[in-house]
């Protein structure tokens, strides 16, 4: 149920939002939009909020929507529902002050998404259990879940680094998914043990 609400609350304003980030929107797709320069001069705090449940396409809606069923399951079963929240609510604000603190100079960023919470979640299953796998559409095989996991955050770093874009939130994904890690590895029995066994078994 947890999960379903969650969900449920994403398409909503996903829908509401999708008709407001058209260019024949009126000038509302602001409301949608966490833009930290805005945010930094104390402006725009509803966008701060929504972003996090509004996407761009019903696409970018599917593919968050899907992880977070597809991963917040085995994450609810192992720490409640509270704790699930939890993780999920704080691995959002990690990603806005990634984000904030990255690009509150540049009145050009704008992000949204449930995308850093959803990484939160992703990143518990992990921690809680490392044999998870990770499939994704244009690599059709199972990866590790740590392996995605390390992989991911170098690569998230050097895209960062390089200053790219292309229209997805690396500075958002990598907050969302450090913060998710550090706080399941607070919540979880064993911590950090089954991931550390994990590795350690491979080196």
């Amino acid at each position: 149920m947890t999960i379903l609400v969650l969900i449920a609350i994403n398409v909503l304003v996903s829908l509401a939002g999708f008709r407001a980030l058209q260019p024949d929107g009126g000038g509302r797709s602001e409301r949608f939009l966490f833009i930290p320069h805005q945010v930094a001069r104390g402006e725009n705090g509803l966008g701060m909020l929504l972003a996090h449940f509004a996407h761009g396409g019903v696409g970018h809606l599917l593919f968050n929507m899907l992880a977070l069923y597809s991963f917040g399951g085995p994450v609810l079963a192992a720490l409640g529902p509270a704790r699930f929240v939890l993780i999920y609510v704080v691995a959002g604000i990690g990603s806005d002050l990634v984000v904030f603190a990255l690009h509150q100079e540049d009145p050009t960023y704008r992000c949204l998404g449930a995308s850093g919470s959803v990484f939160g979640i992703l990143m518990a299953a992990v921690v809680l259990d490392p044999s998870t796998s990770v499939v994704m559409f244009f690599v059709p095989i199972p990866i590790p879940g740590p392996v995605f996991m390390l992989g991911y955050v170098v690569i998230a770093v050097v895209l960062i680094m390089q200053k790219h874009r292309g229209g997805v939130s690396h500075e958002g994904h990598l907050g969302g998914a450090v913060i998710g890690l550090a706080v399941t590895a607070l919540l979880a029995p064993r911590g950090l043990e089954p991931l550390v066994r994990w590795l350690t078994q491979w080196t």
